[in-house]
């Protein structure tokens, strides 16, 4: 079984929200970092996979939001590598506060992609190895599947042309861009006055420099609570979409 990757962090100020909270983006942050660090040390991180011109790619996530921390809070980051379900490879993380109450906890469904035709390889032995496994739950289930309801007409938000400053080192849009562009898409009072409880997202196709991303929402009352759909598109083709419960 392998070792749970573990990192003290203090929240910095830049992380923080006007209600000097931690901005659930921040923890985006910290997570994909951390699995580049960890996925490292286990043999099948960046520099391994590039060099038969393959990367990672995040395709799901649901991440579950308890309590956030304070700006300044000193906060624990953990995360480990669950294996393989399907064509997913899983990676969960939890973040505690210094007496290990958990705060957040996340899990992950990741891709291999090839770099030249971006296309999925599926056949790859990397990260298959039961000793580079730790098969605990901080979510049980997978990230699943965004359902948009049908019965609601969306609402087109903005639309939004990709800056050089949302590439990152995949040649596309960063992961954390899209939970950035479907928080900006809440009613600011929503947002002020509610918690984020649940974000998923669901990564459909890579948006690429001089996109222009159309975002539209579609809001729901339900019994868990506020439901906020934020859907991106590029050229009529959707390109992801995000859950995000208050």
């Amino acid at each position: 079984m392998a070792e749970i990757y573990s990192k003290n962090h203090t929240i910095a100020c830049y992380e923080a929200d006007a209600n000097q909270l931690m901005r659930p983006t921040a923890m985006l942050d910290m997570m994909q970092e951390a699995a580049n660090i960890n996925a490292t040390a286990l043999g099948f991180g960046y520099d391994e996979l590039i060099n038969s011109n393959t990367a990672w790619v995040l395709s799901r996530i649901h991440v579950k939001f308890e309590k956030l921390p304070l700006w300044r809070q000193e906060v624990n980051l953990k995360t480990w590598h669950k294996g393989v379900a399907k064509l997913f490879y899983l990676r969960d993380f939890i973040l505690s506060d210094t007496e290990g109450n958990t705060m957040i906890k996340a899990t992950t469904s990741w891709l291999i992609i090839d770099m030249n035709t971006r296309r999925l390889v599926r056949n790859s032995d990397l990260a298959t190895s039961p000793d580079k496994c730790n098969k605990e739950d901080a979510i049980a289930e997978p990230a699943d599947k965004v359902v948009v309801p049908v019965d609601i007409e969306p609402e087109l938000v903005r639309k939004h042309p990709v800056t050089w400053s949302e590439i990152d080192t995949n040649g596309h849009v960063n992961n954390v861009k899209y939970a950035v562009w479907a928080l900006d898409a809440v009613k600011p009072e929503d947002i002020k006055e509610r918690p984020l409880k649940e974000l998923l997202i669901n990564y459909d196709a890579e948006v690429m420099p001089g996109d222009t991303v159309k975002i539209y929402r579609t809001i729901q009352e339900s019994e868990d609570g506020l439901v906020y759909y934020i859907t991106g598109k590029v050229d009529d083709k959707q390109n992801f979409s995000v859950k995000l419960i208050f």
